[in-house]
């Protein structure tokens, strides 16, 4: 009995044991769980969700060159929350001073001392919150001297370092078609205008939430598409640098320009320049997309389908005489006056063909009140223009386009301008009480140059995630005749007597033929019209006899007096200046020149760029030049027959040195160095506000004057 009441005893005292441990485990269990702070904190923290933002995709030319992207930044905390210092400050202790003079050594630039560094430490750890380490985001190289600072090196979990990673949006070519390619918003990293908005979809790509527990493995996200653009950037160069002079030179208030593709309909460049003052500095900055969202009065390129809705109707033909007498006429009340009437006292009698040639206003409204205004017909006119597709917007890939406006008869109830009057028609035949886009009048341009079918303006070619195709745009069709085909010959011989005898025959060369036709527009000042201050238009296409590329140019003058007047003849020299930059520069266009118009290139004068581009120029152009240095940047010196290209050491830790440079590669080089710009005159730059060699201080301004 002794012997099975002791193994009994023993056995309840082990069962005690067992229950008092159990207890205890419970208590410890019940303890955690509802009464331990740092615990629940861990947990709390270990549990949180934030939205992690993907990688917005990044946007291409057709060159393969970037004209957005998202470069990674960092916000860097140390949490002096996390459980490893609550359950333990000895870290913390020992390595604090030199955490502070780590801080005070990789952010020197910030002017804080160690010992300021330590106060806050201190104080961040006596009040166990976070303490925000750089008052900006840093970047990556930045960050990994950051990692490797004592307590900061042992991570999130023991060292209390915390990143915030933000993707900043970069343009690297600058102001160059802002507009088009567009904005993002920041904060949500949305796209608020141009190509960001309308792909936003695309770029932006999937969030998802990241919790501590996260934090070393796949957050989930997936990063934004690419989108690869029909922009070139050498033909964008051109068009933005050939329209920036011509505002420079006629003190331009804006002027917008447009490169399309003929048959494919692709926008090549796109350029909107306001002019702007900053600090007493006249600058042409991409503000608004013009081309796209401004909507005027065209003037006389509408003269083109107003006489080919006469044509097309059979009503008159090329060689009928129309008496336009001393260039002044009147119908209902409203006065209709050529340019010449004042100057040569009209053009008197002219053919169909010449009333276009030399852009008379009395020559068409006459055509059109006779035929459509005079026996009622203002419905047919009206009908035909819409078989054109002119009432309609192009269907551009930008999400703000403006839609015309083309007047029709039923509107007698409408208010100023959308009412339909008695003289609507004969204004709208030349150019006024209709509205169009820059855009919208070029592609009906372009569907001229096209053999009469109309194609949508694009801007993107294709959506790419890394080498795999998501999505590739093709040619679209909108309307497959704008005309009948024996119309649209007639449309070819008009535009083309523009340029031989007509108001654009200072723009006609032997090396290749352009058609188009010139405009002129008054500007409404005070709800009137001022006939000193004009709107200059010239839209056309080239090689006439082929059409590869189509254009439109615009420009509003801002002064009303005559050495700065803009008309459809300064608009039509801006695109022969663009229209020979690009032809020369297409190897397939140039090598169709007869050896009798053979162009002899001058070799160019001392100046500093890109060797690529260099390298570009030279093949292109068949340029004598002796070899390519190996170096990124280049300067050209100038022999008797040829051109040595010399390397060019680009100094990037002090001012550099522009001079010689042409404005992109100089802007360029400049932002990079961290300075603001500002840009006078047009050519190359000659002159620069910052002497070459001495300190950069990051965001100074530098004036950079080009002639």
């Amino acid at each position: 009995m002794d012997i099975k009441r002791d193994i009994l005893s023993r056995i309840g005292i082990i069962y005690a044991c067992v229950f008092l441990f159990g207890l205890g485990v419970i208590g410890r269990i019940v303890y955690i769980q509802f009464f331990d702070d740092s615990v629940q904190t861990h947990a709390e923290m270990i549990s949180q969700k934030a939205p992690i933002k993907p990688k917005r995709g990044d946007i291409y030319s057709r060159d393969g060159k970037v004209l957005a992207c998202s470069v990674p930044e960092y916000v860097v905390y140390f949490d002096y929350r996390i459980p490893a210092f609550a359950k333990s400050d000895t870290l913390f202790r020992k390595y604090v001073d030199q955490l502070a003079a780590g801080l005070a050594r990789v952010f020197a630039h910030e002017g804080k001392s160690k010992q300021q560094y330590l106060k806050e430490l201190h104080s961040t750890a006596q009040n166990k919150s976070f303490l925000r380490l750089h008052r900006r985001p840093i970047d990556y190289n930045t960050l990994q001297e950051v990692k490797k600072l004592p307590i900061l090196e042992y991570g999130p979990y023991k060292g209390g370092l915390l990143v915030d990673v933000y993707n900043s949006r970069v343009y690297p070519y600058g102001d160059m078609a802002k507009r088009t390619i567009g904005l993002i918003r920041k904060g949500s990293f949305h796209g608020v205008t141009g190509l960001e908005l309308f792909y936003d979809q695309y770029l932006y790509g999937i969030e998802n939430s990241l919790s501590m527990s996260d934090y070393m493995e796949n957050n989930g996200t997936i990063d934004g598409y690419d989108v690869i653009t029909t922009i070139d950037t050498e033909v964008q160069s051109i068009v933005n640098e050939e329209l920036m002079k011509a505002l420079y030179a006629y003190k331009g208030s804006w002027g917008c320009a447009v490169v399309m593709e003929v048959n494919t309909g692709e926008i090549l460049a796109i350029s909107n320049l306001s002019r702007t003052i900053i600090n007493n500095d006249t600058l042409y900055q991409e503000l608004e997309n013009i081309a796209a969202d401004f909507r005027s009065d065209p003037g006389s390129t509408i003269k083109l389908p107003s006489l080919l809705v006469a044509l097309e109707d059979g009503v008159v033909q090329l060689d009928d005489t129309i008496q336009t007498g001393n260039g002044k006429t009147r119908f209902y009340g409203l006065d209709v006056v050529d340019w010449n009437h004042a100057t040569h006292g009209g053009f008197g009698k002219l053919s169909v063909k010449d009333v276009f040639a030399n852009s008379s206003n009395v020559g068409v409204t006459k055509i059109i009140h006779a035929n459509y205004i005079h026996p009622k017909r203002e419905w047919d006119f009206i009908t035909r223009l819409q078989s054109m597709g002119l009432n309609k917007i192009t269907g551009i890939d930008l999400s703000k386009e403006r839609e015309p406006l083309v007047k029709d008869p039923s509107m007698t109830t409408k208010n100023d301008k959308y009412k339909w009057y008695g003289t609507t028609l004969v204004s709208m035949a030349y150019g006024y009480e209709i509205e169009l886009t820059p855009l919208q009048i070029l592609n009906f341009y372009n569907a001229i140059a096209n053999n009469g079918v109309m194609v949508k303006p694009r801007l993107v070619k294709e959506i790419k995630s890394g080498t795999h195709s998501i999505l590739k745009t093709k040619t679209e069709i909108t309307n497959n005749a704008v005309v009948s085909k024996a119309t649209l010959e007639k449309a070819h011989e008009l535009l083309n007597a523009v340029i031989t005898t007509g108001t654009a025959k200072a723009i006609h060369n032997k090396y290749y033929a352009i058609a188009g036709k010139t405009g002129s527009a008054q500007t409404i000042i005070n709800n009137r019209y001022n006939d000193r201050i004009l709107r200059g238009s010239f839209c056309g296409y080239f090689p006439a006899n082929q059409p590869k590329y189509s254009c439109i140019i615009v420009m509003q003058s801002s002064l009303p007096y005559d050495p700065y007047r803009v008309s459809g003849t300064t608009t039509a020299h801006v695109f022969k200046k663009i229209a020979d930059r690009i032809y020369f520069s297409d190897h397939e266009l140039r090598n169709q020149l007869s050896t009798d118009s053979s162009m002899v290139f001058a070799i160019p004068e001392m100046k500093k760029g890109y060797t690529d581009d260099f390298t570009r120029i030279f093949s292109q152009l068949a340029i004598p030049h002796s070899v390519m240095p190996a170096g990124e940047w280049t300067s050209l010196k100038r022999t008797t027959d040829s051109v040595e290209p010399q390397l060019c050491v680009v100094n990037t830790e002090t001012i550099p040195d522009l001079r010689g440079m042409g404005v992109r590669d100089a802007v360029f080089l400049a932002e990079n160095a961290g300075l603001r710009v500002s840009v006078k005159g047009y050519g190359k730059v000659y002159k620069q506000s910052l002497p070459p060699g001495t300190a950069i201080r990051k965001g100074e301004k530098i004036v950079l004057e080009l002639k």
